[in-house]
Formats: C-alpha cells, sequence, structure tokens
C-alpha cells in the first residue's frame, strides 16, 4: 500500500510535562493550528537536528517543516 513503509509512523515515545510546559504547548497549537502530536514531531526533529549540526545541509522535508 505504502511505497515505503518504513514512512509509516509508529508510537515511539511520551513525554511527561507539568502544567506550565503543557499551557505552552496548547498556547502554541492553538496559534499554529497544528495538531499536538504534529507540533511536537516537527519540534524534536528540528532540535535533533540542530544538535546534530546538520540542519543547514538537510533538505528533506523534514528540516522544511520543522523550521
Amino acid at each position: 500500500m505504502h511505497q515505503d513503509s518504513r514512512r509509516i509512523r509508529h508510537r515511539y515515545a511520551a513525554i511527561n510535562l507539568d502544567d506550565y510546559e503543557a499551557k505552552v504547548i496548547d498556547a502554541l497549537v492553538d496559534y499554529t493550528g497544528l495538531s499536538k502530536a504534529t507540533l511536537l514531531r516537527q519540534l524534536v526533529l528540528k532540535e535533533a537536528l540542530e544538535t546534530l549540526g546538520v540542519s543547514d545541509i538537510v533538505g528533506s522535508s523534514v528540516g522544511q517543516r520543522a523550521s
């Protein structure tokens, strides 16, 4: 069905946030209109690419969408 079965998303991890952190995420979800899962995925991947020092050279949709 999918051309690349590795692109199918699976639950990977859960995070625990306090009330203040959750309110920041909820406010960002309201502001951007993105789903919470999409927003958190983009934030995590953006930070990972920056930490690895490859955010400037990665030309994938992840790098472009997370910016």
